[in-house]
């Protein structure tokens, strides 16, 4: 577990998220988005292990960062994704029944976000023949 990228609006979730990946989890390398744009530019430029985004954003929500990165071919088109956010029951089916994405609800438990990690990295794992990186 290496690279992972945060795209969070808000800059007191983005500091506890960091620390959680960081400090508990070992991800060696954060990179931040502060909206939906921010991230789906990031995602294009490297590859992540795991990208983890919120879903009341501005300029692209994280439905829409999601079907953006699942929908065009590219470096993160498979990664797995977990959603912080506390309009999980309002999202479209269409994203809720995409592969590899995990789905939290806010207040964010942290017991559950550390098993959706290690189910969202060992999935990837058993994907990589897969993914063409």
């Amino acid at each position: 577990m290496s690279r992972i990228l945060i795209v969070e609006d808000q800059k007191e979730i983005r500091e506890i998220l960091e620390e959680v990946f960081t400090k508990e989890l070992g991800f060696k390398h954060v990179t931040f988005a502060t909206d939906g744009l921010e991230g789906f530019a990031e995602s294009c430029l490297q590859k992540f292990d795991l990208i983890c985004t919120d879903h009341g954003m501005p300029f692209l929500n994280g439905g829409d960062l999601i079907a953006a990165i699942r929908t065009k071919p590219g470096i993160n088109q498979h990664t797995p994704v977990i959603m912080v956010s506390a309009l999980i029951p309002d999202l479209p089916a269409a994203i809720k029944g995409m592969e590899g994405i995990y789905f939290l609800e806010k207040p964010i438990d942290f017991n559950r976000l550390k098993r959706y990690v290690k189910m969202a990295i060992g999935m990837s794992k058993n994907r990589k023949d897969l993914i063409a990186v």
